[in-house]
C-alpha cells in the first residue's frame, strides 16, 4: 500500500506540473497537488476522511461540469480521429480534463474508505492520544 501511495503521488505531482502550461493553470494544478497531498499522506497512514469526503465531491461536480456538452460515443469516436489533429477541437481538452477528475474523484474516494475503515478501529489513533497526553503534562 505504501509504494502504491508513494507512485500515485509522484504521478499526481507530474499530472500538475504538466498543467502549469494550461490557461486555466490554478484550478488543475492545485486540483492534482491535492490527490498528490493525500496519497502521499496515506503512504504515512494518515488518512482524514472528512477531507477526502469533500475532495471527492468536488472531483465529481468538477468532472460533470467540465465535461463536453456532446455524446460520450461522439467524444471517443472525434478522440481517434483527432490524433493527428492535436488539441483543434474544442471539447477534447474538456474531455480530458473530465476524465483527470475522474481519476482524482475515483483514487481520492479509494483512499476515503480506507480512511474510514482504519478510523473504526479502536487503537487507530493511539499515537496521536499518547503524544497529545504527553505534550499537555509538560
Amino acid at each position: 500500500m505504501k509504494i502504491v501511495s508513494i507512485l500515485l503521488s509522484v504521478l499526481f505531482l507530474a499530472f500538475a506540473v504538466v498543467q502549469l502550461n494550461d490557461p486555466d493553470w490554478p484550478i488543475w494544478t492545485i486540483a492534482y497537488a491535492f490527490s498528490a497531498y493525500t496519497a502521499a499522506c496515506s503512504a504515512r497512514n494518515y488518512y482524514n476522511p472528512m477531507l477526502l469526503m469533500m475532495l471527492v465531491c468536488y472531483y465529481a461536480i468538477s468532472a460533470i461540469h467540465s465535461f463536453p456538452h456532446v455524446g460520450i460515443f461522439e467524444w471517443l469516436g472525434t478522440e481517434q480521429q483527432s490524433a493527428s489533429l492535436g488539441m483543434n477541437l474544442p471539447f477534447i481538452e474538456e474531455a480530458r480534463e473530465s476524465l483527470g477528475m475522474i481519476i482524482c474523484a475515483a483514487i481520492n474516494f479509494w483512499l476515503m474508505m480506507i480512511g474510514f475503515s482504519k478510523a473504526k478501529k479502536a487503537d487507530y489513533n493511539k499515537e496521536f492520544s499518547v503524544t497529545v497526553s504527553a505534550n499537555s503534562q509538560a
